[in-house]
């Protein structure tokens, strides 16, 4: 009698059921690209019509990366078995027989692309229709400005989105770049909860702009002007904050001006997560203005993710620890709370 064993699951503290960016849009194409999602090997390409097809990277026959193979028309040949994959996994050519072996496949995700990412749908197939894939209209809408990078970063998505649901930490990581406002105690935090999702506000009173925004928008350096910040868990994969300021008595420079910060949060393993972030902003489109703040943006987002590598290291040497928690958590624990009730409901271990 044979007795099967389950695959352990992968990046248990992690929803599967979610849709996580695997490449950027421009990233994928006729040339295999091999990625790992939740610890699972994935190779990306495009098929003969442009579409984006997703598959197990490891062929069904040798253990051989697909992505070290060809593609040929909507398929993907393995180059050492020469093995020959549709866009749906199905074995569909074997060189050395006319006869394809009875359900020989390989996995194959569902995909959205939506012109900026390349979204995956890691958990069960079946119930990618149930949760419609990020949009990130603004990236692709003309009227904003964008610049971003993207890495890998040695720190668990979890430790990702704690950073991200708190700036509170931004003054004292890079005093540089956060505005004055940051320098004293924080308005009191808005928090939004759905079952998957997480919203948040806070309300600053007029003060002045860092020395950098203000240089961007061509305003005195102490002129006071209003400020909101927003964040917004969109999805397990997916962070966007939004900031705002209100200039007013300032001529043309007067209104609204935002900056959007897109981050795209896939996990590699249970302590690497792909990082893509992307500044996006709806004042100040020069080439000029954009030489100013790449660099900033860039530094600050270097430094942050050293931070988040050493806290990983800290963790991994010696182990979790109870947590001192204040009021700027809030938003944090809410973040903690939805992935972790994603989980038990995938799991059972509700």
């Amino acid at each position: 009698m044979t007795t099967s064993h389950a695959a352990p699951r992968r990046c248990p503290d992690v929803p599967h059921h979610a849709w996580y960016a695997a490449a950027t849009t421009e990233e994928v194409g006729r040339t295999p690209l091999a990625r790992r999602v939740l610890g699972t090997p994935v190779v990306l390409y495009r098929a003969a019509d442009g579409a984006a097809v997703a598959l197990e990277d490891r062929c069904a026959h040798r253990p051989v990366p697909l992505s070290d193979g060809r593609v040929e028309g909507d398929d993907i040949v393995a180059s050492y078995t020469g093995f020959r994959y549709a866009p749906d996994g199905r074995c569909v050519g074997v060189p050395t027989q006319v006869q394809v072996p009875f359900g020989a496949s390989v996995r194959s995700f569902p995909v959205r692309d939506d012109g900026s990412f390349v979204w995956v749908w890691a958990g069960d197939a079946r119930l990618a229709a149930l949760r419609p894939a990020p949009d990130t209209g603004w990236l692709r809408d003309p009227a904003w400005s964008t610049f971003g990078g993207a890495w890998e970063t040695k720190a668990s998505i979890g430790l990702l989105l704690d950073n991200f649901a708190d700036i509170t930490h931004v003054a004292h990581v890079d005093p540089d770049i956060a505005p004055p406002a940051l320098d004293a105690a924080p308005p009191p935090l808005q928090v939004t909860v759905t079952e998957t999702t997480m919203r948040f506000a806070r309300d600053y009173p007029p003060a002045p702009l860092a020395d950098w925004n203000a240089q961007v928008l061509e305003l005195p350096a102490d002129a006071a002007h209003a400020q909101r910040e927003e964040g917004e868990l969109v999805s397990p994969g997916l962070w966007v904050d939004r900031w705002h300021t209100t200039v007013s008595g300032h001529g043309q420079a007067d209104g609204v001006h935002t900056f959007v910060f897109t981050h795209a949060l896939t996990p590699v393993d249970e302590r690497t997560t792909r990082h893509v972030w992307r500044v996006s902003r709806s004042f100040a489109s020069s080439a000029a203005a954009e030489g100013t703040l790449a660099p900033i943006f860039e530094r600050y987002y270097g430094r942050v993710r050293e931070v988040l590598e050493t806290m990983q290291r800290v963790v991994d040497a010696d182990g979790p620890r109870p947590e001192v928690r204040v009021a700027a958590d809030a938003a944090a624990s809410a973040v903690r709370r939805i992935m972790e009730r994603l989980v038990a409901e995938e799991t059972g271990a509700r």
